[in-house]
């Protein structure tokens, strides 16, 4: 075929014909005058200064050839004559070429792996982009070696495929790394005649220059002039883009962190195939921990580790579209490094006093964001004073009043006649829901019961409905709603599951019918019944502490409490995260706990309904590390992900609570794991992100149609999981 310069107009690449290759990667590198062909010559533009005077890394140390081993790290030289080796051992299987020259005209080197099979997807594996990730490339290679001297007996799923090994991308960076400087990350750029590199994996050009990349030389996230400003990112955009080849896995290592990450890094929101991305991330993390028993955390960038711009991964996704896209963070380092992080943590707090000054109703917190609602008299005087600070915002609503009149539907009366049959056409007040869990209770007294398990600080009923076929040797399921009373859809979709659970039991799988079902629809009560006649956003219960009233109950709970300081709750009885003088002060937490401890079901489920966010977390919230069951628990997420996602085609993002959220100390799930001991143990924040927790009534049935068949399909996946191992509490 011929080769022709199809590309950006910094590659120079001669008219040669080569019999059935493409580009130049699939035979032995190709002589063309006196360099291998790959791609003949890379134009050095502008931003670079001529080779005199640089460094010969090359020959800063003079070492002798080794054959390749993983009890070391292993130079450059290394590596490329293993590649080479493989193919003269395999000559069947395995082709090396090259597909371009890095900065320092070192080869980019590629091995491929195949069956010769025409009809077969392809895989893409690199590593070493950043230069001083030094077991990127060991693990790439010894995947290489790995699955060529294993090909016949293993897997179709593997031979099935044409792999591409690049175990290093950033050849330049990583012979600086063994010889000059230890922690090089970028490659060897230079500027002004001065080196300073390019971070390679800021410089692809999906979501290039955006947060997360530096347009400043010196940092070590500079991003380049433009977009593929560097050969090395060229020469795998080219294979990736321009090749031809049907790659359908997209493979990139790096260290360290023990985390599988996937699109998007370079903005918040999600990409079309999370919930396909997830699963695919999902068995990764499981196949990990089930080898050694480390724990790989799985997300997006941005909530896992931090925004990134630029990237491989995204480009891979985004541009070239390979369905399957991973960055892996391999095993944490040894010693220790101290991380400083500058997040302006001063402005957060800054927006916290002005809520305790009665400005502002701080609506949601996460890790770099809050949603605040202002009310009109300080609209101005809120904004110039985050004008005055540089923080920057935006208008997500701008009439609340409006939407409250959308989401009720004129229904905000204080002396409104609450009597009216249970629907779920509206949100109700707390009567109407009592008499429904009482109706349920008469029309099928063989399977409901309605038990007073306490009283709120007002002296209401908390009064929870159980389901159940009377097997004494069922596992327990708990489900609660409204822990926070201005989310109210909360309260509708656990309500709007009980009635379906009960109506349709017959009808229900084993999965289903072999569980003891703890319904609590309203945790909260007071707090409910004040949302619906003075506050709409009342968050606390009615618990008065001096001058100030109500405690977060969702930071009340023992296990964590307190801690994070300010970050993780508040010992402010004026905040809106107060968790209160001491663990378990408030009746309601307390009454939640006997039942937990001490009813005599095993419980294996623990369940609690939040909004907004459409998240499903899982512990832990009081710190960044992995829980112990982490991978089951986020199999057991994303189980629940993809069954909201087959039913409606909305998305539900799976991870821990710190790594989606925010640090929450105290709260019912972490001490429901933690105390309880009860494995799945979930928070799940329903929509709505547009409406936030204004989501009108005509979207009650369609979410808590999507979360039941999520909760449903969490029943299955526990039940599968009981049955495959000894350590679940399961029914006999």
């Amino acid at each position: 075929m011929t080769i022709q310069n199809n590309y950006q107009t910094n590659h120079e690449v001669n008219h040669v014909n080569v019999d059935d290759s493409r580009y130049g990667i699939y035979r032995r590198p190709i002589k063309v005058g006196s360099k291998r062909f790959s791609y003949n010559h890379i134009t050095k533009n502008k931003h670079d200064v001529p080779k005199k005077g640089q460094e010969d890394n090359n020959n800063i140390e003079d070492h002798k050839p080794k054959r390749m081993d993983w009890n070391d790290y292993q130079r450059l030289d290394v590596i490329h004559s293993f590649l080479d080796e493989l193919e003269y051992d395999y000559p069947s299987i395995c082709t090396v070429g090259t597909i371009g020259l890095s900065r320092e005209d070192r080869n980019l080197k590629i091995l491929k792996v195949s069956n010769s099979d025409a009809h077969n997807p392809a895989v893409w594996l690199d590593a070493g982009i950043h230069a001083r990730e030094w077991i990127a490339p060991a693990v790439a290679t010894y995947i290489a070696n790995h699955i060529v001297r294993n090909f016949g007996s293993l897997p179709s799923s593997i031979t099935n495929k044409d792999w591409y090994f690049h175990p290093v991308v950033n050849p330049d960076g990583y012979e600086y790394s063994h010889t000059v400087d230890r922690m090089w990350r970028k490659n060897k750029a230079y500027v002004g005649g001065k080196l300073v590199g390019v971070d390679l994996n800021r410089n692809f050009s999906f979501g290039w220059g955006g947060k997360g990349s530096s347009e400043i030389p010196t940092s070590v996230f500079y991003r380049g002039p433009e977009p593929f400003s560097e050969p090395e990112s060229c020469a795998v955009r080219d294979v990736l883009l321009y090749s031809g080849i049907p790659f359908k896995v997209y493979i990139t290592l790096h260290s360290y962190g023990q985390i599988i990450l996937f699109p998007f890094a370079y903005k918040d929101e999600l990409c079309p195939d999370y919930v396909r991305l997830l699963e695919g991330a999902t068995v990764m993390s499981k196949a990990i921990h089930e080898s050694s028993g480390n724990t790989y955390k799985v997300g997006l960038s941005r909530d896992v580790m931090y925004g990134a711009a630029g990237t491989s991964n995204d480009f891979s996704y985004g541009v070239a579209k390979i369905p399957y896209c991973y960055l892996l963070e391999l095993r944490m380092a040894v010693n220790q490094v101290w991380e400083i992080k500058f997040t302006h943590e001063g402005q957060r707090y800054f927006v916290k006093t002005l809520d305790t000054a009665g400005a502002i109703n701080i609506w949601k917190e996460e890790r770099s964001t809050m949603d605040i609602m202002v009310e009109s008299p300080h609209a101005a005087q809120v904004a110039g004073l985050l004008n005055e600070r540089d923080i920057p915002y935006s208008i997500a609503i701008s009439d609340v009043k409006t939407l409250i009149e959308r989401e009720q539907g004129n229904t905000l009366k204080k002396n409104l006649n609450t009597k009216g049959a249970m629907d779920w056409k509206s949100y109700h007040r707390l009567d109407v829901i009592y008499s429904f869990m009482d109706d349920l209770a008469a029309q099928y007294p063989y399977l409901c019961t309605v038990n007073v398990i306490g009283k709120s600080v007002e002296g209401r009923d908390l009064r929870m409905l159980k389901v159940s076929n009377g097997n004494e040797n069922n596992m327990g399921v708990w489900i609660d709603g409204s822990i926070h009373p201005r989310e109210w859809v909360s309260t509708a979709v656990v309500t709007y599951f009980a009635d379906r659970l009960v109506r349709t039991f017959q009808e229900q799988p084993d999965s289903v019918t072999n569980k003891d079902w703890y319904i609590l629809p309203v945790l909260n009560p007071d707090g409910y019944e004040y949302t619906h006649t003075h506050d709409r956003m009342w968050r606390k219960n009615r618990n008065r502490y001096g001058e100030c009233v109500g405690v977060d109950l969702n930071r009340n709970f023992s296990y964590g409490w307190g801690e994070k300081g300010e970050e993780g709750s508040s010992e402010d009885p004026g905040n809106i995260f107060y968790r209160g003088p001491k663990p378990f002060s408030e009746p309601e937490t307390a009454a939640l706990k006997r039942v937990i401890l001490d009813e005599s079901a095993k419980f294996g489920v623990f369940l609690s309904f939040h909004s907004y966010g459409e998240v499903i977390i899982f512990p832990w919230g009081y710190t960044a590390d992995p829980c112990p069951d982490y991978v089951e628990l986020l199999e057991g997420g994303t189980a629940m992900a993809k069954a909201i996602f087959d039913t409606s085609g909305h998305t539900y993002k799976v991870g821990s609570t710190k790594d989606l959220m925010y640090f929450a100390a105290g709260t019912s799930t972490d001490w429901s794991y933690a105390v309880a001991n009860i494995k799945y143990s979930y928070m799940i924040e329903l929509r709505g992100k547009q409406h936030r927790f204004l989501l009108p009534k005509e979207h009650i049935i369609e979410t808590a149609t999507e979360v039941m068949n999520g909760v449903l399909r969490l029943m299955d996946f526990v039940d599968r999981r009981c049955r495959s191992t000894q350590a679940c509490v399961c029914p006999k």
